[in-house]
């Protein structure tokens, strides 16, 4: 599974727009679109697994520490850098 974010460039924003996918193409395909009009800065995806919550049995997705960012180049298109490690802590609640 992916969940995907397009953030603007005002890093105090809410992301612009958000999803989870079970295809890491199609989500870069969503965000491209928005990234290359300039509607969003950059695209953050990453690789989540389902899962529950301990205390509630809440769904949600646990991080598995692989994501990608896409940025906008001076082409017109987006360029996607792929990291490993973790970006942040917690489970990420189920949209």
């Amino acid at each position: 599974m992916y969940c995907w974010n397009l953030l603007t460039g005002d890093i105090s924003d809410v992301p612009f727009l958000m999803g989870v996918t079970s295809d890491l193409d199609e989500a870069m395909r969503i965000c491209e679109p928005y990234v290359i009009s300039g509607r969003a800065f950059l695209c953050y995806i990453e690789a989540v697994r389902p899962a529950m919550t301990a205390d509630g049995l809440d769904p949600c997705y646990v991080r598995t520490g692989r994501h990608w960012i896409g940025r906008r180049t001076i082409h017109g298109r987006v360029h996607w850098e792929e990291r490993e490690g973790s970006f942040g802590s917690g489970l990420l609640p189920a949209l």
